[in-house]
C-alpha cells in the first residue's frame, strides 16, 4: 500500500496554504495567507476562486459542516467554519459569503471544529481558552481557562468530551459529568496537532519533539513513531480508523493504526500544516507552506483469499490473479474504486456510483447495481450474502445484486468499525453505539423474499461489560449460530444467539483478537505470546471438557497489538505488530475432524482419530459425539481420554434405553 501524489505545476495560492477540507469525495476547499478561498475539483482538475476574503483574513483552521441528517434546511448545512489569526471565527457559505463573524479569543484562534452531530462548535486560542458555541455562533460556555496557549482542541466521537493540548500534555474534559480531568504528559515538546477517531476510539498526537504517538481514551500509550527530523505539524485519521497520516517539513507518512509505516514520501512542499481525508478514506488533501495543495490517493491495496490475490493498481484498475493456474487479468471500472472485498468465491468492488460483484470462476461478467451514495465505509462478505455500510445506512444484498434487508442500527452507520460489526450467513451482529454493552443481532432473509427494515427479527444480547469486538460463526443452521465477543477487559465470551436462555460463557482472558473459521465452528484467538484454538466452543459449559479441546501454541516476537486475520484449514494468518504476516499451523486435524462431523461422517472421524492418536483430537470427537447423541463413538473417545465416569454413564444409558424401548 502506498500513496500516489499529485499537485499542480504552479501553486494556485500565493504564500502559505494553512487549511484544507473536503466538501464531497471529489471537491476540496483550501484557504491560505493570500486571503483566497479556492475550490478544487479532482475529476476535471479545475481550480476555482470561490471568494477573495478581507485583507485581515489570515486563516488558521477550517472545518466543513458534517454531512449528517440534522434539523434545519440544506442551505444552513452547506457552511464552512474558518478560524483566523485575529481571534475571530467565521461561518462562510459555499459561495464564499461570510454569514457570521464572532470575536472568540484574545490573540489567534488556533482551532475550530463543528461537533460531530452538528449541534454546536468549539474554538481554542492563544489565550488558553476553550469555548463551546451554538451552531449560529452564540457562546454557550467557557470550558477551559488556561495560562498556556491551546494549539489544538477536538470533540470526542459522541460529543461528550473535549480533548485539548496544554504544552506537552493532553487533557480530556468531560462535559456532561462531574468527573475529573484526564491529564497525562504525552510528549517532551509542545503538542501541535491531535486527532480522535470515531471507529477505534483512539487518539493520535504530533509534537515539536518529532514524535507521533497513539493513545487510548484512558491515556495509555498504544504506539510511538520513529523520531522525525522536524516537528510533526499535522495528523489525521482515515474515516475507517485503520490508517492515519502524519505531515512534517517536506514529509508525509502513511501508517497503519498500530503505528507501523506503509509508505514515506518526501515532496518538496515545505511544512504540511493541514491534512484532510475524503469521506471514503481513499484520498487525501494537504495544505503546504509553499502555496501548493497536495493531493494523494491510495494504491497497491492487496487482498488475498485462498489461491486468489487482487491488487488495486490504479484509481480505476484492479488486477486479479489465480496463483495456482497463473491466470490473471486487469479489471477496468468507469469510476474511481473506493472499496474492495475478496472472499467466499466472490470479488466485490465498490466505485463512487456502482457496486460490481464478480464470481471468481468468471470474473469478466460481474453483477452490478447502483449505490445510494458514494461514501461506502465497509463491505463484509459471508457465504450467502454481503453487507454494504455507507452513510445512508446498512444494506444486505445477495450475490445476485438483490437487496435483501436494510437493518437500522443507529444514526451514523458510517462510524461503525470492523470490530463492531460481524456478518454471518443468515445474521448480522452490531454493537449498539449508544450502549456498547448491548449487541443487536438481526436475522437476515435467505430466500428470494425481500423484507423491509421493520420486518427484521432483532435479538438483543446485553453483556455486563462494554463490548469491543464481535464475531459470528460462519457455519451451521441459524438456531445454532454462535456469537463470540471480546469486552474491554480482553475477556472472551461465547453465546448461542437463539438460545431462549442465552448465557455468556467465558472461554478465556487476555485475548487480543478473534476470528472464526469460514468452514467450521473453530474459533481462534490471539494472546500476547500465543495463539489459541477452541475446537469445541459448545463444551464451555464443562470446564474440564473445554480445557481438553483447546489447542495453544506459543509464538514469540508478535510485537505490540498483533491481530489474527483469518483461519483456513487450521492455519492461522497473523499480522504482527510491525505489519509482517505470520502463518501458524494451529489446528489442522481438529478442523478436518469438525468437517467430518458437520457432514455426519462419523466413521471417517473415528478413522482420523485412530490414525493421528492425539488426545486433543479424541477429546473433540468425544464432546462432539456426545452432543450429537452418537453414544458408541462417544464411549470409545471418552475411554481414550480417561474420562471413565462419562464412559460408565454412557454404558448406563446404552443399557437402559433398549430396556425402555422393549417395555413400550
Amino acid at each position: 500500500m502506498k500513496l500516489k501524489i499529485s499537485f499542480f505545476k504552479e501553486p494556485k495560492h500565493v504564500g502559505v496554504v494553512s487549511c484544507v477540507s473536503w466538501n464531497n469525495t471529489e471537491d476540496v476547499f483550501s484557504c491560505g495567507d493570500d486571503h483566497k478561498l479556492l475550490k478544487w475539483n479532482l475529476v476535471n482538475g479545475e481550480c476555482l476562486t470561490v471568494a477573495t476574503l478581507p485583507e485581515d483574513f489570515y486563516p488558521t483552521c477550517m472545518h466543513l459542516f458534517p454531512k449528517i441528517n440534522v434539523g434545519g434546511n440544506k442551505h444552513q448545512q452547506d457552511v464552512i467554519l474558518i478560524a483566523c489569526a485575529d481571534g475571530k471565527f467565521h461561518i462562510v457559505n459555499n459561495n464564499g459569503r461570510i454569514e457570521k463573524s464572532v470575536t472568540a479569543h484574545q490573540g489567534a484562534c488556533l482551532a475550530a471544529q463543528w461537533s460531530p452531530d452538528g449541534a454546536g462548535l468549539l474554538t481554542a486560542g492563544e489565550d488558553g481558552f476553550v469555548k463551546v458555541w451554538s451552531r449560529n455562533g452564540l457562546l454557550r460556555s467557557v470550558v477551559i481557562q488556561s495560562d498556556e496557549p491551546c494549539y489544538s482542541a477536538i470533540w470526542n466521537p459522541d460529543n461528550s468530551s473535549i480533548l485539548y493540548t496544554k504544552g506537552n500534555s493532553l487533557i480530556i474534559k468531560h462535559l456532561n459529568s462531574s468527573s475529573k480531568l484526564s491529564k497525562w504528559k504525552a510528549h517532551d515538546g509542545i503538542i501541535l496537532c491531535i486527532a480522535w477517531n470515531a471507529n477505534n476510539n483512539l487518539i493520535i498526537s504530533g509534537s515539536e519533539d518529532g514524535f507521533s504517538k497513539i493513545w487510548d481514551s484512558f491515556g495509555q500509550q498504544i504506539s510511538v513513531s520513529v523520531k522525525h527530523d522536524q516537528p510533526i505539524t499535522s495528523v489525521s485519521w482515515s474515516p475507517a480508523g485503520d490508517m492515519f497520516i502524519i505531515g512534517s517539513y517536506n514529509l508525509i507518512r502513511l501508517c497503519n493504526a498500530n503505528g507501523w509505516s506503509h509508505c514515506l514520501e518526501r515532496p518538496s512542499t515545505g511544512s504540511i500544516y493541514s491534512i484532510a481525508w475524503s469521506s471514503d478514506g481513499t484520498q487525501l488533501a494537504a495544505a503546504c507552506a509553499n502555496g501548493h495543495v497536495l493531493f494523494a490517493h491510495i494504491i497497491d491495496r492487496e487482498y488475498t483469499w485462498k489461491n486468489y490475490a487482487c491488487t488495486q493498481v490504479g484509481r480505476k484498475v484492479v488486477a486479479i490473479k489465480d496463483i495456482l493456474t497463473d491466470q490473471n487479468d486487469q479489471l477496468d471500472y468507469p469510476d474511481r474504486v473506493i472499496q474492495i472485498a475478496l472472499g467466499f468465491n466472490h470479488l466485490v468492488i465498490a466505485t463512487v456510483k456502482q457496486c460490481f460483484i464478480h464470481k471468481l470462476t468468471s470474473w469478466n461478467t460481474p453483477v452490478t447495481f447502483d449505490l445510494k451514495e458514494g461514501t461506502i465505509s465497509m463491505i463484509l462478505l459471508a457465504e450467502r450474502c454481503m453487507c454494504v455500510i455507507e452513510r445512508a445506512g446498512i444494506s444486505i444484498y445477495s450475490y445476485m445484486g438483490r437487496l435483501l434487508a436494510s437493518p437500522r442500527c443507529g444514526s451514523r452507520p458510517e462510524t461503525l468499525g470492523r470490530a463492531a460489526v460481524s456478518l454471518g450467513p443468515d445474521s448480522l451482529a452490531v454493537i449498539d453505539q449508544t450502549d456498547r454493552k448491548t449487541i443487536q443481532v438481526f436475522d437476515l432473509p435467505t430466500g428470494l423474499i425481500v423484507r423491509s427494515s421493520a420486518d427484521n427479527t432483532v435479538t438483543k444480547l446485553v453483556h455486563k461489560m462494554t463490548v469491543s469486538n464481535v464475531a459470528l460463526s460462519q457455519t451451521g443452521p441459524i438456531s445454532e449460530r454462535q456469537l463470540a465477543l471480546l469486552d474491554y477487559n480482553r475477556d472472551l465470551y461465547v453465546v448461542t444467539v437463539k438460545d431462549p436462555k442465552s448465557k455468556f460463557v467465558k472461554l478465556g482472558s487476555q485475548v487480543l483478537s478473534i476470528v472464526w473459521s469460514a468452514d467450521t465452528e473453530l474459533l481462534v484467538g490471539l494472546r500476547a505470546n500465543s495463539a489459541v484454538a477452541w475446537c469445541c466452543t459448545r463444551a464451555a459449559t464443562q470446564p474440564d471438557w473445554l480445557t481438553l479441546t483447546t489447542v495453544s501454541k506459543d509464538i514469540s516476537d508478535l510485537g505490540r497489538n498483533p491481530s489474527i486475520l483469518s483461519v483456513e484449514e487450521g492455519v492461522a494468518c497473523i499480522c504482527r505488530g510491525n505489519g509482517s504476516l505470520l502463518h501458524v499451523s494451529l489446528a489442522a486435524f481438529p478442523e478436518k475432524l469438525l468437517k467430518h462431523v458437520a457432514a455426519n461422517m462419523w466413521q471417517d472421524a473415528l478413522h482420523l482419530c485412530r490414525t493421528v492418536e492425539d488426545e486433543t483430537l479424541w477429546a473433540c470427537l468425544a464432546v462432539l459425539a456426545w452432543q450429537h447423541n452418537q453414544l458408541a463413538v462417544a464411549e470409545e473417545a471418552f475411554a481414550l481420554i480417561r474420562q471413565y465416569y462419562q464412559v460408565c454413564y454412557i454404558q448406563h444409558l446404552r443399557s437402559t434405553i433398549p430396556e425402555k424401548l422393549s417395555t413400550k
